[in-house]
């Protein structure tokens, strides 16, 4: 196996890393900007996230091209230990559970993000539907039961 090619590979998974580091501090930033009510902060979040997708699509188009370069196409994540150069075993190891614990830190942040937004969300159709509803009298009709 090239090991010129794995070493380029394992960057990459550095560098994924370091884009999972990026989108979880978005998300952090993100649901501080939903519980203050910041919905230009929330935008411009949203727009970060967009560009960085992005990115992520061109890194993850590497990554696919260099494992069909060292014949590991389709290979997951989680076999690259066992399929990659003994010599670099340690690496391996390091570069994957490093990748694993951002991107588990990253699902956390983004879960908690979405909950944050889908609970505001539903405040802002209970006041819109609220504030549709037709308003009520200010003194009620009192109801004449003489007969």
């Amino acid at each position: 196996m090239d090991m010129a090619l794995w070493q380029e590979y394992l960057k990459i998974l550095d560098n994924l890393g370091g884009t999972l580091e990026k989108l979880t501090e978005i998300e952090r930033t993100k649901t501080a900007a939903v519980g203050r009510g910041d919905l230009e902060g929330v935008e411009a979040c949203m727009k970060q996230e967009q560009v960085i997708s992005l990115s992520l699509r061109g890194m993850d188009q590497k990554r696919e091209k260099l494992l069909a370069q060292l014949g590991l196409s389709g290979v997951p994540l989680r076999e690259l230990e066992e399929r990659g150069p003994r010599e670099a075993h340690m690496e391996t190891r390091r570069a994957v559970e490093s990748l694993r614990r951002k991107y588990e830190v990253f699902q956390s942040a983004s879960e908690v993000a979405r909950n944050t937004l889908e609970c505001n969300l539903h405040a802002i159709e209970r006041i819109q539907r609220a504030q549709d509803a037709p308003p009520e009298e200010e003194h009620p009709r009192l109801a004449d039961f003489r007969v």
